[in-house]
């Protein structure tokens, strides 16, 4: 989701919290719809590149594999994942992200479904998923983490690109979002017992334009035991 509504951010001292209001559904719903119609063919469809090398080194996805994208925005790494073998759920708020997502599937006949919702009354389901993707969401995102831990299967990698709380802040450029960086202890702790593939909290150059602390990191659930 982020990517493209970062794109004008800049860095700010720390600040006090904008108003919750600011970020109701509908708030973050509108500033999300205009960024991807106004930047449509000017922002680049390329994955992550941190997703992209996750997926490379974990190899062909078993047939029929299915892959969640949360916040996927105008579906670059919904996009991404589809052409490497993955039946891919897409979920956003933003009506334009996911028409812009949906359309261009369509022309490369791309398995990509995509979903209207607020992630956080999204169903996950249990042992649904082989793959998914928290990547720029820069929201809230406590809550989803136990989530994704049970909705992956045996196996299955969780892939998490996000702005660490060490950074000092970064503003939208109209000032109308408060985001929310992530703490590296709360992914030990929802991740518990996963076989950590990466994990790194540095300074990266980002797709908005400056260098933030970043986030990277991947982990494998344990595969069931035979008995």
């Amino acid at each position: 989701m982020a990517a493209a509504a970062l794109a004008g951010c800049r860095l700010r001292p720390p600040a006090p919290a904008a108003p919750a209001a600011l970020n109701s559904r509908s708030d973050v719903a509108t500033e999300y719809d205009l960024i991807y119609a106004i930047t449509h063919g000017h922002v680049s469809l390329r994955p992550t590149p941190f997703l992209a090398a996750m997926i490379a080194a974990a190899g062909a996805p078993p047939a029929q594999a299915t892959a969640l994208d949360i916040g996927s925005g105008n579906g670059r790494n919904s996009l991404y994942l589809a052409r490497h073998g993955y039946q891919v759920t897409a979920v956003d708020i933003s009506g334009v992200g996911l028409s812009l997502t949906q359309l261009q599937a369509q022309q490369d006949h791309l398995p990509v479904r995509t979903v209207d919702q607020d992630i956080n009354s999204f169903d996950f389901g249990s042992q649904r998923w082989d793959l998914v993707v928290l990547v720029d969401f820069p929201f809230p995102y406590q809550a989803l983490l136990p989530k994704i831990a049970a909705g992956l299967r045996p196996g299955g990698l969780v892939v998490v690109q996000a702005v660490s709380a060490r950074q000092s802040g970064l503003e939208s450029p109209d000032q109308v979002l408060h985001y929310t960086f992530m703490h590296r202890r709360d992914l030990t702790a929802a991740f518990a017992g996963f076989t950590v593939l990466h994990d790194q909290v540095a300074e990266q150059p980002t797709v908005w334009g400056v260098r933030a602390m970043m986030i990277t990191f991947a982990a494998r659930k344990p595969r069931q035991k035979s008995r």
